[in-house]
């Protein structure tokens, strides 16, 4: 799974995109409504918990964005503010995970424990950036069958039953994070038109062209933290997702031969998952050549300082 404990003060990232990323979940709530958002009525108070822990954490960590009011939290750059304290829940104006989405950059999920079956099951959201899932595809599945409805490599010889005893055994005190990193052919953060339209029943990299510019191929990275709620229980999922063109991120020391060490180790199942073939013929040479450049000026693997996340 490669977790690590979360450093409270990081629980939220926050940086000088925050606008841009905050304007296309404005533009993704025009376009799509309610797929793209929403709160199942068994996840309502964990949602409102999970607003309620990002009221208390903003103003403190960000002052100079956030603002605590006396009903919910305000915006002291674009003007919003946000009323969900004390409120019964036909007085909400707006879906308390699509306010939370408001406030930060990541996608947001809340899952709940299912009492009869012991299984966590996605009941909230928003889910506005995530690339390659839906929303509406994954709401009211349990852990593992958003898993495996995603084909995820491995997922039940490997991950299944350690995610769920995870889960099972996560407490309040103890939150974590883990990264994961995928490609990307086309430079639109909310949805991979290259896998097909979003609003197609099925979609996937088996619909994809080939990549033949290297400009046009995308480093995404998906920052994810758990922690569960101590009043209600629910687990609190945040999905923040570092976007940046391939280009541009190998003008940075080391970074590419991390990154192809990294491609050419995945296994068969892994490539297919993640789109392999069709972003190796433009990105493989390219990431080769930009090593070589670099070890030229001694940025080798054996000088790599060991500060990369696992």
């Amino acid at each position: 799974m490669g977790i690590r404990s979360m450093d409270w003060n990081s629980w939220i990232e926050l940086d000088n995109e925050w606008l841009k990323y905050h304007n296309r979940k404005l533009a993704r709530v025009e376009e799509k409504g309610t797929e793209v958002y929403g709160t199942l009525p068994e996840a309502w108070d964990g949602a409102i918990e999970f607003l309620m822990e990002l009221r208390r954490y903003l103003p403190d960590r960000y002052p100079t964005l956030f603002e605590r009011t006396p009903q919910g939290i305000a915006n002291k750059v674009t003007g919003e503010s946000y009323k969900f304290v004390d409120l019964e829940p036909d007085q909400f104006k707006m879906d308390p995970m699509l306010i939370a989405s408001m406030l930060t950059q990541d996608d947001l999920a809340v899952l709940v424990e299912d009492k009869d079956t012991g299984d966590y099951v996605l009941k909230g959201g928003a889910i506005m950036l995530a690339g390659f899932w839906r929303l509406k595809d994954k709401l009211n599945l349990p852990l593992s069958a958003i898993h495996t409805t995603g084909d995820v490599p491995k997922y039940n010889s490997k991950l299944k039953s350690g995610m769920e005893k995870f889960f099972t055994r996560l407490t309040p005190d103890k939150p974590v994070v883990r990264n994961n990193y995928f490609l990307q052919t086309d430079d639109d953060l909310a949805w991979s038109y290259s896998i097909g339209d979003e609003d197609n029943e099925k979609v996937g990299w088996y619909t994809a062209d080939a990549a033949t510019d290297i400009n046009k191929i995308y480093y995404r990275s998906e920052r994810q933290s758990v922690r569960k709620l101590p009043i209600t229980g629910a687990v609190a999922f945040t999905i923040r997702t570092y976007f940046l063109p391939v280009v541009e991120m190998c003008k940075e020391p080391y970074v590419p031969r991390r990154l192809l060490d990294g491609i050419l180790s995945w296994d068969e199942d892994v490539q297919d998952y993640r789109g392999y073939t069709k972003f190796k013929d433009a990105l493989l040479p390219y990431l080769e050549m930009k090593a070589k450049e670099q070890e030229t000026l001694g940025y080798t693997v054996d000088n790599e300082p060991n500060n990369y996340p696992m």
